[in-house]
């Protein structure tokens, strides 16, 4: 099966991959590459949710999701830092439910820098966290609202709620939303996604699961899961974040497939070493 980085600008399949009947594995990066089996959002229904944009000449594009920590910082994935160039325009959106969308609470902000978690390697694996810090303060309201972190090495299990603007598509070929996608998915035992992950990798394919950094989602039984353009948002439980879309499988939605996520429980001291205004 095709394992894949859920980002979005332009596509870099491994190579060396030998082809199978299983959806061989493979990276990826697409462009503007929306959750599987997902329902629109409500307007104001996660207002932690922030588009990471891209942009050249005065073009954005939408190439990672996000969460709200703060007022200067937000959460995201590490290869949405690494996998996007560095020369261009860097923003994130907050406030909108729709990509296009102009209301009172858009709030369009520069991103100053970048921290990628050190111990992240730039491929599918494991501390795929990153901050952005913001050129100026987001103004929190209705539409603008940050998410809570989790207490450090807490475990989460139940459902939970995925949502991002990435492929829609069931096939390799994404098709991308305008309107934000939600869809509640369950968080799966490290044994249970480990097993899933082992049964569609080739013999000469290591997995790169890990049970400190990564927290997965199913359900292995049907087609619901993050696919290309999701990379980077969030995974969240009663308005607190679980896990930072990280990598899974293309096509998007095998049943047998589970989404992976970085568990931010995990990564909480990285996130208080360098966010200084977190919400009380």
């Amino acid at each position: 099966m095709n394992l894949l980085i859920f980002l979005t600008v332009a596509i870099v399949f491994a190579s060396a991959l030998k082809q199978s009947a299983k959806p061989a594995l493979k990276i990826g990066f697409h462009p503007n590459p929306h959750i599987i089996n997902g329902d629109a959002a409500a307007k104001g229904q996660f207002p932690y949710q922030i588009s990471y944009q891209f942009g050249i000449l005065g073009v954005h594009e939408h190439v990672c999701g996000g969460s709200i920590l703060s007022p200067t910082f937000i959460l995201t994935a590490g290869h949405c830092v690494t996998e996007v160039p560095t020369q261009g325009d860097h923003r994130i959106v907050a406030g909108i439910t729709e990509l296009n969308e102009q209301n009172n609470q858009r709030q369009e902000i520069q991103v100053v820098e970048k921290i990628v978690h050190p111990d992240f390697n730039g491929r599918v694996g494991p501390n795929d966290i990153a901050l952005l810090k913001l050129a100026t303060p987001l103004e929190f309201g209705d539409l603008v609202q940050p998410i809570k972190l989790p207490e450090p090495g807490s475990e989460f299990t139940g459902d939970s709620v995925l949502t991002g603007w990435g492929s829609t598509s069931t096939t390799i070929v994404p098709l991308l939303p305008n309107h934000l996608q939600t869809v509640t998915v369950p968080i799966l035992t490290y044994d249970d996604c480990k097993k899933a992950v082992d049964a569609l990798l080739d013999e000469n394919q290591e997995n790169p699961l890990n049970e400190v950094s990564n927290v997965c989602t199913g359900p292995l039984s049907k087609g619901e899961s993050a696919c290309l353009g999701d990379s980077g948002g969030p995974l969240a439980q009663n308005g607190t974040i679980v896990g930072v879309v990280s990598w899974g499988f293309v096509p998007c939605s095998h049943p047998e497939a589970p989404s992976v996520y970085t568990k931010v429980s995990s990564f909480v001291d990285f996130i208080k070493e360098h966010v200084h205004d977190l919400p009380q």
